[in-house]
Parts: structure tokens; sequence; C-alpha cells
């Protein structure tokens, strides 16, 4: 063995012997030559050393299988809630334990969404039992910490916001709703349901979404509630809430009557939105008979009564409303034939008001034209015949107009260009899309409270899941992933598993192991081609 040192009065680099290997026991000689890659340099005796001293021997350990975890979609959202600081919000806002709480039952609604009671159990097959060194939650400890989010969700989604903020001056903002269990929930109402579950009560919630697809907000309103009257309340503060300065209010045409934006211009927002139903039909038919010429582009814009409005073609939407027409066409014909041949026709007047009665049924009121025969019975007695015109033109215009659609901003055309705002309303489709993830994925429904406040908690909880959603899906989208990220997580936790090694003697752990199978494996191979290795994936 030879030392290396620098000469203390010269600094020349000098070398002496320490201890020469010939002098050392014939053991400790041939481990340290082993030990340092000298296997070609062993003398006979030395390996008969090790030999006998048992250095090239295993001991006989015995092994089975203990528990087995599901394992590798739950490991990937761990890492995820990590980088994305959700996990330190939460522990910051909620404490440690009610923290970790609701980051397990985050999980779970993504990985396998289920009531809060079930969770109970269920928890005890996930990678975080493992990994919180098996501590069991009773359902109580749920409740605790639902609560507690109810009580903090503000002070949560600000941070949130904060530590990520929208990119885009887009604030896109639309209404769902869900629908309960029983019939007897705080917040519960009858209304229009999405899910045409009109015999069940049913809770609205208001989403805010930025333009990069990440969730800003939900407000929980009681069922039933008119989408204009969550507008105000949702987007006051909104500067302090969403961390922007500068922002556009996107919403569809229910939110969009007068009073709405004038208190919209009043919190500082601009708008785009489309107009109320009747508003834009009665719009369309001015315009058609104004400036038909207009009907001929794809895109314009006009200036009515100091409001800017653009019109827009829907080329699907519209082939489809002329198909409903011409079905309508032939419905109110058929309706119209049936009171011309109906013996009830003393009252003229009665006989209009069915007539009419018919046509608005199919919305063909302005396509026909009604008159009456006046002829007598056989007492004498005057009697009417309905007679019926079809308006060749009006029902021409009426499939044209089906064509288009009407947006209406207060931005001018420097600020915003007609195609730029067109393209900013379709951007709702975001907002449509997180609906669907919170309903198709995120099972958000059938809601299992009562309470008012377990109502809120249980809608944030899908908040949280759904905003750690669309934060990995932001990632992956830029690498070019397109798939849907609960359904890829649920497919890798339950092909890819965990499993205990314990030894056969005393139970204790060895070591941890991902199943073995050529599913697993290829598995693996997916969550590393998805950039999900680096997380320190435990290997197989």
């Amino acid at each position: 063995m030879v030392e290396s040192y620098r000469d203390p009065v010269s600094g020349q680099p000098r070398n002496r012997t320490v201890q020469k290997l010939e002098k050392l026991p014939i053991l400790e000689r041939g481990r340290l030559i082993f030990k340092h890659g000298g296997q070609k340099y062993l003398q006979p005796e030395e390996w008969q050393a090790l030999v006998d001293a048992g250095d090239f021997t295993q001991p006989d350990q015995s092994t089975y299988i203990g528990d087995s975890f599901r394992g590798a979609g739950n490991w990937v959202l761990l890492q995820h809630f990590g980088e994305s600081g959700l996990e330190q919000v939460l522990k910051k806002h909620l404490g440690n334990k009610v923290g970790a709480v609701i980051r397990d039952m985050v999980t779970l609604q993504i990985l396998d969404a289920d009531s809060k009671l079930s969770y109970v159990k269920k928890r005890q097959h996930t990678l975080n039992y493992l990994l919180d060194g098996k501590q069991n939650y009773g359902e109580d400890v749920f409740y605790r910490g639902l609560d507690k989010l109810e009580q903090h969700f503000e002070q949560v989604r600000d941070t949130i916001n904060a530590n990520h903020p929208a990119s885009g001056r887009l604030l896109l903002y639309d209404l769902s709703n869900s629908y309960f269990c029983g019939s007897r929930a705080e917040l519960g109402g009858y209304g229009d349901s999405k899910e045409k579950r009109y015999d069940r009560y049913i809770v609205s919630y208001g989403l805010v979404t930025s333009e990069d697809d990440l969730p800003l907000d939900i407000k929980v309103w009681k069922g039933g509630t008119a989408d204009v009257r969550t507008v105000t309340r949702t987007f006051a503060d909104w500067k302090e809430k969403y961390h922007t300065s500068k922002a556009i209010w996107v919403a569809d045409r229910s939110m969009s009557d007068q009073d709405t934006l004038e208190k919209v211009k009043g919190m500082g927002l601009s708008y785009i939105t489309g107009l109320p139903a009747a508003s834009q039909l009665a719009l369309l038919d001015q315009i058609h008979e104004d400036c038909p010429e207009l009907f001929d582009q794809q895109l314009t814009e006009f200036t009515e009564d100091k409001h800017r409005y653009i019109l827009c073609r829907h080329h699907q939407k519209g082939y489809r409303r002329e198909m409903q027409n011409h079905r309508n066409l032939r419905k109110a014909y058929e309706a119209l034939k049936k009171i011309q041949a109906s013996p009830q026709n003393s009252n003229k007047e009665k006989l209009y008001h069915r007539a009419m009665k018919a046509l608005e049924n199919y919305h063909q009121t302005k396509c026909w034209e009604l008159s009456f025969e006046t002829f007598q019975d056989k007492r004498g007695k005057d009697r009417y015949r309905l007679s019926f015109r079809l308006n060749r033109q009006q029902f021409k215009a009426q499939n044209m107009i089906g064509h288009y659609y009407l947006l209406q901003t207060d931005l001018t055309g420097k600020e915003l260009t007609a195609r730029e705002a067109r393209q900013y309303y379709k951007s709702l489709i975001k907002v449509e899309r997180c609906f669907r993830t919170f309903k198709s994925d995120l099972d958000i429904r059938p809601i299992r409270h009562r309470k008012a406040n377990r109502i809120k908690s249980h809608i944030y909880l899908n908040f949280l899941a759904l905003w750690l959603v669309k934060y990995i899906e932001k990632q992956w989208r830029s690498k070019g992933i397109t798939c849907e990220v609960p359904q890829k997580l649920k497919e890798w936790d339950s092909r890819m598993m965990l499993h205990e090694i314990l030894d056969q003697q005393n139970g204790q752990l060895l070591e941890l192991q991902w199943n073995q199978g050529p599913i697993a494996k290829s598995t693996f191979e997916e969550v590393k081609a998805y950039g999900e290795m680096g997380r320190k994936l435990p290997h197989l």
C-alpha cells in the first residue's frame, strides 16, 4: 500500500510505502486484493483462504411475497403532487396530517372514485398506505379532513393560483350541475339537469379556467340557480383571486343579459359572449332583412346601437338545424291538415289559436300564412275552414339564419379582431372538457352528502383532483402525448403492482419489488417513454 503526498518544502509530489501486502495475513491480503478488483492476481492459497472463510457463500434465506399494493399510477401521482407544489400547499393550510389525508383522497378520487366510506378500506391497498408506514385512518378522519378543506379552500385556491399564475388573458366560465342520491340535501333543488335527471335534486357549480387549461376557481350554488345570478359573486375581486391584472370574461349566451354585462364591465373585465336565443334570432332576422349580403361571408362584424357584434358561421350545426327545420316543416304541415279537417270549426278564434299553437311547437310561426274560409252547414250556421300556405322565402331565410350565430364584445377591432374573438369564444370547449372529466373520470355524481358544508367539500375535493389531472395533462401535451390522463394512470395502477418480499423465518420486510410479468414490463417501458422514469420510480 502506497501513500501519495506533497513535499512541504519543495512542493513536489512524493510517494511512500505504508504497508507491504506480503506482510499481511493471507486472509486479509486476499480480501483486500479481491475488493479492489485484483482477482486475477490472487494466489491459490489466497483463493482457498477466502473459500474457507465463507466469503463466496450466500446465507440460505427463504422468502415469501407479502401484501401487494396498486402502484405505478399512484407513484406517478405522488411525484406530480410534489413537483406541482400541491402537497406543500395542502400541508401549509390544512396541517401535515390533514394535508396527507386530502392527498390520499385526491389520489383515490382519480384512480378509483367511490364513496368516502369505501376509501377507508381502499386506501389499505394503495401505495400511499405503504409509504405512510401502514397508518390506518378511520372514516371520521376523512370527514374531518373534508370539513377542514371546506373551511380553508379559498386560501388553498389562492396559493395554488399564486404558484401557477394564469397564462394569457382569458377567464373561461361555465356552469354545470350534478344530482344527489337522496332528496334532503341542503343545497339541493330542482332545475335544468345536465344529466337529464329531473327526478332528483341537483346542485350547481360554476368553473373558471384559464387559457392554458388549468382550473382557477369553482363556486357552488343551490340547484336551479339561474346562470346570470352566479356571475357577480364569482368574479368579485377577480384580480386578487386569479392573480391577473387584465382579463377577458368569456361565457355562453345564458349569462349575457344586459344587466350582467354592465356589472362585468363595472368590475373591470372585458367580455366576449353569445347573445341570448330570443335576442339573437330577432337581430339575425333584422340584419337578414336589411343587409342580406352579410350572410354571404364566413365571418363579419357590424355595429348596432353602439354595440359590436360578430357574425359567425357554424357549418356542422347549421346543416343539423336545416335538417331539423325540414322535419319540423313536415310535422307542422301534418298538424295543420289535421286542424283543417277538424269538425270543431264553429269558433274562428279557437281554430286560429289551435293552428298557432301547433306552429309554435315546431318553431314554424313565420313560415306559414294562415287564412279562413267561411261556409254554412246544413243548419245554416257559419263554419270556418283553415287555409294555409308556405312562405318559401321566409323558410329559406330561416334555414340560412340557422347556419349563423352572433357574438358580442366591448373590445374594439384594434384590441381584438373578429377571428380572435371567435377563437376565444370557442375556447369554452375547454371548460366543457373539464366537466366531462368531472363526471366521467372523477365520478363527481351522484353526490352522497346532505349537509351544505360536506357537499361543498366534496366538490372542492374533485376540483383539486381536476387541477392535478390538468397539470399532468399540460406536462404530457408539451411532449406530444395526447392520451387521457386518468385512464392511463388507472391502467398503469392495475398493471404494475408493488409486492412486499418478507423473510420466511421472522416475517421482516426485506425489499419491495414490482411484479415481473410481461404486462408489467411493457407497462414499465411505457412509463419510461412518458418521461416518468426520471422521478425515481423503483426499477423492475
